[in-house]
């Protein structure tokens, strides 16, 4: 993995190559948080639509932005260049993307978030052009030219990918015998043991949070103040970024969760309550499992961090609490922020009965 700072770039570029990944996984987290707030734990058929949502627009992102170069040099040469070939049109595979990238949207908008026909044309419309447009300027002005290829070719593509997914799930997902059941979810209390897949989706926001937020603000200074720091700068902030997020953070909330467990609702309890973790647990973990991973993707070989997450990792897949190495060390588990609080989905409906009807005066 390469640092997240590198002097040779132009400032701006750089700033650009720390957002746009950034901007991605904090609209990821904001997502995550959303649906869990709202109708709680991810689970069946509308569990599955809402991670698509979160990974069409990721793809969609990328799709915009690929390939975002790291650097400028020889980036604007066939454009500079009158001797160099003419572009001679877009390749079956690109055409095939253009159309696949909002497919998603079409599906989803029709069968997940239930928008009319010309409702989701509009949306495939305005995301196709806003692709485009970021294509077709080069990230909007920040590069000196458009390294991406675009076309109305490929915006009409969109549009009919957009189009072909909302008829998918207006005659083949429909509900009905033999069909799929309902896209939307339906809210549940949040009180279970979280999946594995909940808790890998948090780690996944943590250090996305933790890299491309070090890699943006470190550019942002070199951008804003001019300032050049030493070629060192990145390994010695990393570190003290890591100790923030996955050492502090938790010490401060009352469900000792760390940012991207926040945005997932998860908390640490202790293993035989349901009440929070004691705060020196919670430090104990943190020194155990995240801020060696941390270190380990600064300092040490690649391949040391992902050894240590399987290493926590090889007894929550065979325990039924999903407790990984470091929870059992530590006496703590991982458990939803609901449990720890007892608050529920803000869409559940909650029955009550009915008052009683006043009874008549005597007359």
């Amino acid at each position: 993995m390469e640092r997240p700072f590198d002097t040779g770039a132009p400032a701006a570029v750089e700033a650009a190559v720390a957002l746009v990944p950034l901007l991605v996984v904090l609209g990821g987290a904001l997502h995550l948080r959303a649906q869990h707030v709202r109708y709680g734990p991810m689970s069946g058929m509308p569990g599955q639509l809402t991670l698509l949502a979160l990974y069409a627009g990721a793809g969609l992102a990328a799709y915009a932005v690929w390939p975002l170069p790291t650097h400028t040099d020889g980036l604007c040469v066939r454009t500079a260049d009158p001797a160099a070939p003419p572009v001679t049109g877009h390749g079956p595979l690109e055409l095939v993307l253009a159309a696949a990238v909002l497919l998603p949207v079409g599906l989803l908008a029709r069968y997940r978030f239930r928008r009319g026909l010309w409702t989701t044309l509009a949306i495939g419309t305005a995301l196709a052009l806003a692709a485009a447009a970021v294509r077709a300027t080069g990230l909007l002005g920040v590069y000196p030219c458009a390294y991406a290829e675009t076309s109305w070719l490929l915006v009409a593509l969109g549009v009919l990918g957009t189009l072909l997914g909302w008829l998918i799930a207006r005659f083949a997902l429909g509900t009905g015998p033999g069909r799929l059941a309902r896209g939307w979810p339906g809210a549940v209390p949040d009180r279970g043991i979280p999946a594995l897949v909940r808790r890998l989706l948090g780690t996944v926001v943590d250090l996305g949070l933790w890299w491309f937020g070090t890699a943006a603000a470190l550019a942002l200074a070199r951008l804003w103040t001019g300032w050049e720091p030493a070629p060192d700068t990145a390994d010695a902030v990393l570190p003290a970024v890591a100790v923030a997020g996955a050492v502090l953070v938790p010490l401060l909330r009352l469900d000792r969760a760390t940012p991207g467990g926040a945005a997932l609702r998860l908390g640490l309890a202790d293993a035989r309550s349901s009440r929070p973790a004691a705060r020196w647990r919670v430090l104990v973990r943190a020194l155990l499992l995240p801020v060696p991973v941390a270190l380990a993707l600064v300092f040490a070989p690649i391949w040391l961090a992902p050894v240590l997450v399987v290493l926590h990792s090889s007894t929550a897949v065979v325990r039924d609490d999903r407790a990984g190495l470091a929870d059992l060390v530590t006496g703590v588990r991982v458990t939803t922020r609901a449990t720890l609080t007892g608050e529920l989905p803000t869409r559940l409906v909650l029955h009550r009965e009915p008052a009683p009807e006043p009874a008549l005066a005597d007359t």
